[in-house]
């Protein structure tokens, strides 16, 4: 019999000695192919209807999802970069040509077919994507509770002094890429920046800049009903109330028009600066 849990916990994808291993016999696994359950994507290698199609691609080119397309299927920040990234061990013959950035590198074992371990994901987003969206990956991953500032260093060991030196960087406190983002630029403007910061009768606030201006950071999908637009223009009038300076901004303003997000920053905190 095919085991659906396990096809499930490995996306879909599996090999014949773990479909065979959990009980499937030949012809269970011909007669799952036969009326469209399986499709054998190779020798050995079976696929369910369901499995994402970049995975199978993944497969086909006899690679693993890495860096940032990874980080993506783990709930990750992934940046702008939509391209694919596979991984591959050094000497591996590759696949069917595709479209992707390859990475020859050494890869942990991992029971799915279609990605890397999450640490190989961490190591290949420090190796390849940008200083600002691998922070950002660091950031998000310790929010979603996958790993520790602590843990980042040792994850990291052995790769090269300009990849290692990132771990210092991640700091817990965003929830999103774009806060993550956002906290980056500023510190390194030289602004404080405190996260997640609890106020009386608001709540937590994503972030404090210089110890005076709240600001909040809406994700991109962020108030698809009401109660999430009334809710924060209530924590908006509590802080009015109270006389703190406070400025809220979409991701997409982040994106797409920083150089204005950061005009508006300045703005407010100007005047908390004189006399």
């Amino acid at each position: 019999m095919i085991d659906e849990n396990l096809l499930q916990r490995l996306g879909g994808i599996a090999t014949t000695h773990q479909l065979r291993a959990a009980g499937a016999s030949s012809p269970e696994l011909a007669a799952a192919v036969a009326d469209g359950r399986l499709h054998r994507l190779r020798n050995g290698i079976y696929v369910a209807p369901s499995a994402p199609p970049l995975a199978v691609a993944a497969v086909t080119a006899r690679g693993r999802l890495s860096c940032v397309s990874a980080a993506r299927t783990y709930g990750l920040w992934s940046g702008t970069d939509t391209r694919l990234h596979l991984q591959h061990p050094p000497n591996a013959r590759a696949g069917p040509a595709v479209a992707a950035v390859r990475h020859w590198l050494p890869t942990e074992h991992e029971e799915q077919l279609w990605r890397v371990t999450f640490a190989d994901c961490l190591r290949s987003v420090a190796r390849c994507a940008d200083r600002e969206t691998a922070i950002a990956v660091f950031d998000t991953s310790i929010s979603a509770g996958l790993t520790t500032p602590l843990a980042i260093p040792r994850i990291l060991e052995g790769q090269p002094a300009r990849v290692t030196s990132l771990a210092a960087l991640a700091r817990p406190g965003s929830e999103s890429g774009v806060e993550s983002l956002v906290r980056q630029r500023l510190h390194a403007l030289g602004h404080l920046v405190e996260q997640q910061v609890h106020v009386p009768g608001v709540g937590r606030v994503d972030m404090r800049v210089d110890g005076v201006l709240f600001l909040e950071i809406d994700g991109f999908a962020f108030h698809s009903d009401r109660r999430s637009f009334e809710r924060d223009r209530a924590r908006d009038a509590v802080l009015a109330r109270q006389g703190s300076a406070r400025l809220r901004v979409s991701a997409a303003q982040v994106m797409e028009d920083w150089p204005t997000v950061l005009a508006s920053i300045r703005s407010l905190l100007r005047p908390a600066a004189l006399p």
